[in-house]
Formats: C-alpha cells, structure tokens, sequence
C-alpha cells in the first residue's frame, strides 16, 4: 500500500516512522564531539564497494582518512561529481576545518557509512542502525548528522 497524502502520492512504499525525538544541546556546540554519516555509498577506495541493488552493511572509516582516499558507490544516482569531491555527500574536509577553527569540540576516531537505496528498512532499523549507533555512543559522540544519498535513503535508511 502506498503512503498518501492528499494530492500526493509516492511511487513506492514509503514506511511509516515515528515522529522525530527532540533532545536539548546540553553544551555549546565548540565542546561537542560531532559525527557524520551518510547512507550514500561513501567508502575508502580500499573497501569492498556497496551493493548496489540492495545492501545494509555499513562501512568503517576513520576521520584521519584523507578524502582523495573517498569514493561512493550507490545506485540510486549519478556517483560522478560526488566522486570528483566526495565532500559534496561527506564533508570531511569541512569539519577539520570546523574542528581547527573551534567551532565544533572534536570528531571521533571514526565513523560509519552505508549505502541506503534499496535497503531493507527492518535490517537497518534492528541491525545497521543499533550497531553504529552503539558504536558512535561508546565514542563519545554528542551529536550525529545523518545524510542520504537518493530518494531511497531518505525515506528507508536515513
């Protein structure tokens, strides 16, 4: 069944999910650790590239990792600019900068990316997301920004 609203209507499923949970900054964002994953398919050139028609793994990278070494491999859309600058999907160059020029705390060790077009919403809802999610709480992380790649991954993975 389709998820419809008047006068609109998806071309696919689109799952129901709860309203978002608001929780207050507790400390200025310049002592905040910040993360940022996306679901567009940005992996290390080093990494086994995502599945394309369908894939919920997640790959590690470490915020060290310079972004020449960045590529996205994501069927949902053209890859090409995004792999000519990858910090257009995954700005990592840009949150050095942020973290240098003290306007973010810090970054952790490492982050996590997946690849959401034609995921499977339940593996990334019980798998995928509680294990990043478990493993950016144990890093210490204060906030997470999450982007999606194609229309997919916003409404599934993301």
């Amino acid at each position: 069944m389709l998820t419809t609203v008047e006068g609109l209507q998806s071309e696919i499923f689109v799952p129901l999910t709860p309203p978002p949970v608001f929780t207050e900054l507790k400390k200025p964002l310049s002592e905040c650790k910040v993360a940022f994953i996306t679901a567009g398919g940005i992996h290390k050139k080093s990494q086994v590239p995502f599945n394309t028609s369908g894939d919920f793994s997640y790959r590690t990278i470490e915020f060290d990792t310079p972004s020449s070494e960045l590529m996205v491999t994501h069927g949902g859309f053209d890859n090409s600019d995004i792999n000519k600058d990858v910090n257009a999907m995954f700005p990592i160059d840009r949150l050095h900068e942020l973290v240098k020029e003290g306007f973010i705390g810090s970054l952790p060790k490492e982050t996590y990316t997946f690849m959401g077009g034609g995921g499977n919403v339940e593996k990334f809802r019980n798998e995928t997301g509680p294990e990043i999610a478990k493993k950016l709480k144990a890093q210490g992380v204060d906030i997470v920004l999450c982007t999606g790649g194609c229309g997919t991954c916003h409404r599934s993975a993301t």
